[in-house]
C-alpha cells in the first residue's frame, strides 16, 4: 500500500465571489521510502499540493489517503496528531524561534508528542547528530551560518522520527555550495529509510531524487524516474 494517494485531486480558492482554480486534477502515488522531487515555475500549483499532501490543507474534490487513511474523513486535531506524529516540515525560511538555543528548537515538536518529557533533550540530541550539529546545541540562531540553521531545521523535523520528510524550497534561500550540502544532509535521510518530498523550482535541487514529478499549471505535465542511482554525498 502506498503512503500518499492522490486521486483527482482539484483545489480552488475563493475571494470575494470570484472562484480561482489552482490544481485541476492531480492524481499519483509515493511508495514508503521514494524520493521524490515535485517541481514547478512559480504559480504552478505545487505549494499548494505540498499543503494538501501535508495535511495543512484541504483538497476542493478528490480523494487523498495518507498512511491508508482517508484524510477528508479527519477533523482538524486528528489531523494535526498525524502531522505531529508522521510528518517532518522543512521549510525556506527556516522558522527557527531566535531567542532559543539550537537544542530547544530541535525540542519543539516534542512537547505536542506522547515522548516523555525526560527524553526531550536525548532525543533532540540524536536528531543534531544525523546532521552533524551536536557542536552547536547551545548556540542561538543567529550565531548560525544558514546552512547550518536549515539544517538545525532538518533535525528538528526529524525529531519525532516521522514517516515522511516534506522539504519546501529547502535551499531557496542558499547559496549553491550552502545548498548543496543541505541536500547532501537530506539525501543520507533517504539512504536511512526516510521518504522525501521535495518541493523545488531548482533543478540541482530536484537532481537528488529518485522521481521528478513536474507540475505546471495545476496538472501533472510530467512523472518520470530517474534510472541511475544518486551518489552525492560523502559516504
Amino acid at each position: 500500500m502506498a503512503l500518499i494517494q492522490l486521486e483527482n485531486i482539484t483545489k480552488s480558492y475563493e475571494s470575494e465571489g470570484t472562484l480561482t482554480p489552482v490544481l485541476h486534477g492531480i492524481s499519483f502515488s509515493i511508495q514508503e521510502g521514494e524520493f521524490v522531487s515535485i517541481m514547478g515555475p512559480s504559480g504552478s500549483g505545487k505549494s499548494t499540493l505540498l499543503h494538501i499532501l501535508g495535511l495543512l490543507d484541504r483538497q476542493t474534490t478528490g480523494s487523498y489517503l495518507f498512511n491508508s487513511q482517508d484524510t477528508s474523513m479527519l477533523d482538524d486535531p486528528a489531523r494535526a496528531r498525524i502531522r505531529n506524529k508522521y510528518i517532518g516540515f522543512v521549510f525556506q525560511a527556516f522558522h527557527l524561534l531566535k531567542r532559543t538555543t539550537v537544542l530547544e528548537n530541535v525540542m519543539l515538536p516534542l512537547y505536542y508528542s506522547d515522548v516523555p518529557k525526560k527524553e526531550y533533550a536525548q532525543k533532540a540530541k540524536i536528531a543534531l547528530e544525523h546532521v552533524e550539529l551536536s557542536h552547536r546545541l547551545d548556540h542561538l540562531p543567529s550565531q548560525l551560518s544558514g546552512g547550518e540553521r536549515q539544517r538545525v531545521a532538518i533535525a528538528r523535523a526529524l525529531v519525532n522520527d516521522p514517516k515522511v520528510i516534506f522539504a519546501d524550497e529547502p535551499t531557496g534561500n542558499l547559496d549553491s555550495k550552502t545548498g548543496a550540502t543541505v541536500m547532501n544532509t537530506i539525501e543520507k535521510l533517504h539512504h536511512q529509510g526516510k521518504t522525501i518530498i521535495v518541493i523545488t523550482h531548482e533543478t540541482a535541487a530536484a537532481d537528488y531524487a529518485n522521481r521528478i514529478i513536474t507540475i505546471t499549471d495545476g496538472l501533472i505535465s510530467s512523472d518520470k524516474n530517474v534510472t541511475a542511482p544518486h551518489t552525492h554525498y560523502a559516504k
